[in-house]
């Protein structure tokens, strides 16, 4: 069931594109000047399409994080194209950081190309595929190395080109203890990512769900709305993301008893998500929890924890082992289904207008 598809095999390998992604930021090779990411810029401007719209919101967020005095915004590609004088002024200077799994999407393409000829601003691309169009009309360009799927759906490429991001960052800050941290992630997952199928699916096999709801606050916003557009994307089923907090403020209307939640992983800065959680499971919803082992005062049946034997020191580092899990879930729900993961409806491997 599971070694049919592309899709598992790049969910279950895509560490093996981080660690070629490591090799190559990291190492004495690199050859992208960092000093794109000095302090010239008013503003940096990250965008993409779907999936790659998704990780430029957790990029843009973990900027903001190291460098909390930039300006930092992310958005939809082809938002940026339509109100190109309303994001982009004459007196300020950008720096715009662009993400396309192919290369090839025709509104991140045009974002470059339009914007090439303005002086007040500087580009960065990551792709997957070498000689793809967009690195010919970008200032700076980095391809992830083994990270282009054959399947149509997001996974490896998706992890990898927001893990070189986040580690060309890093490496810019001088940070060690951090790239160290990036090293530990790389090994944790190598040691764990094997299991995930067989934990993922005894969750499910004694809790079926119908409408699925991803919630993550921070750097994990992001993976919460591409852990939703999984699940939309393979398994055809109502799924929904939200900030943690704000999913209080409505959309647990939604809530029943054939409800799941997946909680991505908590940073220590929240405040009482354990009150979240428990109301959660008052209203009868089913709830996987990633990256934590308890939640004081439940026991119940429809609670799961994975990945939960983890330590690390940054949060947002820590977020990486969401991905996995949120792409595996979505696959098996799809492998439930009887549909085939590979071939989601009505999507095409590059979108092109």
């Amino acid at each position: 069931m599971k070694n049919q598809n592309y899709t598992y095999r790049e969910i279950i390998t895509q560490v093996e594109s981080w660690e070629n992604v490591y090799s190559d930021v990291v190492g004495k090779k690199f050859d992208l000047d960092l000093s794109i990411f000095s302090d010239d810029y008013d503003e940096i401007i990250f965008f993409g399409c779907g999936s790659s719209y998704n990780l430029s919101q957790s990029a843009s967020f973990f900027t903001k994080l190291l460098s909390n005095e930039r300006s930092c915004l992310a958005l939809p590609s082809s938002e940026l194209l339509v109100n190109t004088d309303t994001y982009i002024c004459k007196n300020r200077k950008y720096l715009i950081i662009g993400f396309s799994r192919s290369g090839e999407t025709t509104e991140s393409i045009n974002v470059v190309r339009q914007l090439k000829e303005r002086n007040n601003i500087t580009s960065l691309t990551f792709s997957c595929k070498k000689g793809s169009a967009i690195k010919d009309f970008s200032d700076n360009h980095f391809i992830c190395r083994g990270a282009a799927e054959k399947s149509i759906v997001m996974t490896v490429s998706f992890s990898s080109m927001l893990f070189a991001y986040c580690l060309m960052l890093a490496k810019y800050f001088g940070d060690k203890e951090m790239l160290n941290e990036f090293k530990y992630l790389i090994d944790y997952l190598n040691e764990n990512i094997s299991n995930l199928f067989n934990a993922i699916k005894s969750c499910l096999d004694k809790n079926n769900f119908g409408s699925y709801f991803a919630l993550g606050s921070g750097f994990n916003y992001g993976l919460a709305v591409e852990a939703d557009l999984k699940m939309k994307e393979m398994s055809q089923i109502p799924s929904y993301s939200y900030h943690l907090y704000e999913f209080n403020h409505g959309p647990k209307s939604l809530l029943d008893k054939d409800s799941l939640c997946l909680i991505l992983t908590l940073s220590k800065n929240l405040f009482k998500n354990e009150e979240i959680i428990k109301e959660i499971l008052n209203l009868g919803s089913k709830v996987i929890v990633i990256g934590y082992n308890s939640i004081s005062g439940v026991d119940n049946k429809n609670i799961d924890y994975l990945l939960y034997n983890s330590e690390f020191k940054f949060d947002f580092i820590k977020s990486f082992i969401n991905i996995p899990v949120f792409q595996m879930l979505a696959y098996i729900k799809t492998i439930k289904k009887n549909l085939n993961p590979d071939k989601p409806n009505n999507l095409d491997y590059t979108m092109k207008i």
